[in-house]
């Protein structure tokens, strides 16, 4: 304790200041979600310079995503007893050294190893860089904080189709995946002078091994399925094996945590209505986001035969919309209106598939535009908010580990089901045809999503409240919640819940 009291009193130079924890936030997430919708656009040029396959490519970009899962996971675990400050320079390290070996990548092998990297490395700092932020800057702060978190988390994922238009109509993706790696370099600086030096909460705390077993295959097997679908069926042993093995280790981890005294990631004081409903909202949020950003791409490229620099400027609108749903979360943070924010994105995800089905070569100049807008308005209002909300329901000082499990829900959510549904698309004869099936399905999704985002807090006795934030900081919860569905189980009762019919507002 001496040596973290040294340290603590020593300080980075420029410790403590707002705005550099804020550049860490964003130096630190941006460039490596921004990677992960860049893909679709650069494939042909990746498959040309890399001499890759689409298969391979595709395995690529799973494992980076289930990278991503990992890091998350274990960020949670080394945080409880390391001094963050140096791990988050190491995290930041691992994703230049990804980055680099990608943007140089000769072949697919190098270009995987620096993209699985990339995804890991981005898992680490997600849990490394939000609870700092969140927690050490005080409450008057915090509605700016969301909002910027907001802009970071999906603001990024908005531009990445962009960015990747850009490049690929210039004919070269190096130059891209070398400025994400100076600007991992620039994080890396940023929190060399500003990323606070403090205690870490639990030095004594034991390792979670059921746990840190479980999440492996719970990762690495449905993505590793879905990544191999292209030109298999869905029964396929490469396909149905893997994916089945994930999902019960996804399960069995699940109930791991829950039954255990001491969990890495606290799954009961997740499973009430607060963490429940904000990550549902997230988890189908990121899965009908991002499955229908795809799939417009592959109406416009392959469906419409635009070119990559064309299709980006009909997605123009998209990061329009995520700062659009940054500002309003922000602004109504305080209010007891918030929770609706995530049922109004649920709902534009729905509007937004239901414009896209009105799509052909004659209308996609004005509809793809406007739904675009309306996407990323979507998602900017379910996927961050849907987190944050989650995070409002357990003491903040567990905010990291419960990150950690809803990052993995909904990552597995949003990156194992978007392949199967566009595999499927892309698969048919008519790719236009598969497209609308696929915009068909979303559409369904989110107005599910939608229907469990107003039915569960209803039946878990939930009321509009605003948060207590400073209650929050201090290790309280921001809102009551209530046992999930707490009055369709009988002979289960909790103050916090208010009755089904009636009672105070």
């Amino acid at each position: 304790m001496a040596s973290g009291r040294h340290e603590r009193a020593a300080g980075p130079p420029l410790g403590g200041r707002y705005a550099l924890a804020v550049a860490i936030v964003v130096l630190g997430l941006c460039p490596g979600i921004v990677l992960t919708t860049t893909s679709t656009t650069l494939v042909p040029l990746l498959q040309h310079d890399l001499h890759a396959s689409r298969q391979g490519l595709q395995l690529t970009e799973g494992m980076a995503d289930a990278g991503y899962a990992l890091g998350a996971v274990f960020a949670a675990h080394l945080a409880q007893g390391r001094l963050q400050r140096r791990m988050f320079l190491c995290y930041e390290a691992l994703f230049v050294v990804g980055a680099v070996l990608a943007a140089s990548a000769p072949v697919l092998a190098v270009y995987a190893a620096g993209r699985v990297l990339e995804g890991v490395a981005s898992g680490l700092l997600l849990v490394a860089a939000l609870p700092p932020l969140v927690t050490r800057h005080g409450s008057a702060r915090l509605p700016l904080t969301f909002g910027i978190v907001n802009v970071a988390l999906f603001g990024a994922s908005a531009v990445g189709p962009l960015l990747g238009g850009l490049a690929a109509s210039e004919g070269h993706w190096r130059p891209l995946v070398a400025a994400l790696a100076v600007l991992g370099a620039a994080g890396a600086l940023v929190a060399h002078l500003g990323y606070d030096r403090f205690d870490p909460p639990r030095p004594g705390a034991p390792v979670d091994r059921p746990a840190l077993a479980l999440v492996v295959p719970a990762a690495l097997l449905p993505f590793f399925a879905t990544s191999v679908l292209q030109g298999r069926s869905l029964a396929a042993p490469l396909v149905l094996v893997p994916f089945a093995a994930g999902m019960l280790a996804l399960v069995a981890l699940v109930v791991v945590e829950a039954r255990s005294d001491d969990p890495l990631m606290p799954v009961r004081a997740l499973a009430t209505q607060l963490p429940v409903t904000g990550t549902v909202v997230a988890m189908v949020g990121g899965a009908v986001f991002v499955t229908a950003l795809q799939l417009v791409q592959l109406l416009l490229v392959q469906g419409q035969s635009r070119s990559p620099l064309a299709t980006a400027r009909l997605l123009l609108p998209l990061p329009l919309g995520a700062v659009a749903a940054a500002v309003l979360f922000a602004l109504l943070f305080r209010t007891r209106w918030v929770p609706l924010v995530a049922d109004l994105g649920l709902a534009c995800l729905a509007a937004g598939c239901g414009l896209l089905l009105l799509a052909d070569r004659q209308s996609s100049d004005w509809v793809v535009p406007v739904a675009s807008g309306v996407l990323g308005l979507g998602a900017g209002a379910t996927v961050s908010p849907g987190l944050l909300l989650a995070g409002l329901g357990v003491p903040s000082p567990q905010l990291g580990r419960a990150f950690a499990l809803v990052q993995l829900l909904r990552l597995e959510a949003a990156y194992a089901v978007s392949p199967v549904v566009v595999a499927l698309a892309g698969s048919s004869r008519d790719i236009a045809g598969g497209v609308r099936a696929g915009l068909v399905a979303m559409l369904a999704l989110a107005v599910v999503g939608l229907l469990a985002a107003l039915v569960l807090p209803a039946v878990s006795g939930a009321r509009l409240r605003p948060p207590d934030l400073d209650r929050w900081l201090e290790g309280g919860t921001a809102l009551p919640s209530p046992p999930t569905a707490v009055h369709l189980r009988p002979g289960t009762d909790d103050e916090a819940a208010a009755p089904l019919l009636g009672g105070p507002a």
